[in-house]
């Protein structure tokens, strides 16, 4: 089992290179070369998954996303937070 990373504002995320992706409507979906996985992203999980094309830190990351959604920023730097930790624990982002 791969240790907790903690993540936070700071913390810069990356893509894994190993893992391509495709836009399909508002969605994305990513295939895990390594493992040969495959993953859904909703329209949100996708822009996402655009925005950190190049590293990101958190924070700008849930800058961007709760200005281009107008949401709460606490809310949403809450729902980002939780939807990239698990984007690293399955491997499809790392952090920096």
């Amino acid at each position: 089992m791969a240790q907790a990373v903690t993540i936070g504002e700071t913390t810069v995320l990356r893509r894994k290179a190993a893992v391509v992706g495709a836009d399909v409507a508002d969605d994305a979906i990513l295939l895990d070369i390594d493992s040969g996985y495959f993953f859904q992203l909703n329209r949100t999980g996708a822009k996402i998954w655009t925005f950190v094309e190049q590293p990101q830190t958190l924070g700008a990351l849930c800058d961007h996303m709760a200005a281009s959604f107008k949401v709460d920023v606490a809310e949403c730097r809450r729902d980002v937070s939780e939807f990239v930790a698990d984007l690293v624990e399955r491997g499809v982002l790392e952090v920096e």
